[in-house]
């Protein structure tokens, strides 16, 4: 599974292909680390995102996401943190 960070004004964009897990699996993967602020997701990104939506285009899942008044999101950050959650669970261990 792969996927790339696109910026768009405040938002970001995370078009995943190849998705192994379904749209709703891993759109509950970002929210749930968004809401949970896990302690052991490397970046602490996730705790930045406001608001995060979900959508398909054709083969590729797309996440959009926009960060809480007064933050701004690193497409870095968010990236380290997507490897983290995307691989949790999956005995892959995140790059």
């Amino acid at each position: 599974m792969g996927f790339r960070i696109e910026r768009h004004g405040d938002e970001l964009l995370v078009r995943i292909e190849g998705a192994t897990r379904t749209e709703q699996e891993v759109f509950d993967k970002v929210c749930a680390c968004r809401g949970q602020s896990w302690w052991s997701c490397p970046s602490g990104e996730c705790a930045k995102i406001g608001d995060c939506d979900t959508r398909r285009d054709g083969e590729t899942t797309v996440l959009a996401l926009r960060p809480r008044p007064g933050e701004a999101l690193s497409p870095a950050g968010v990236e380290e943190c997507l490897r983290y959650v995307l691989a949790e669970g999956t005995g892959v261990a995140p790059r």
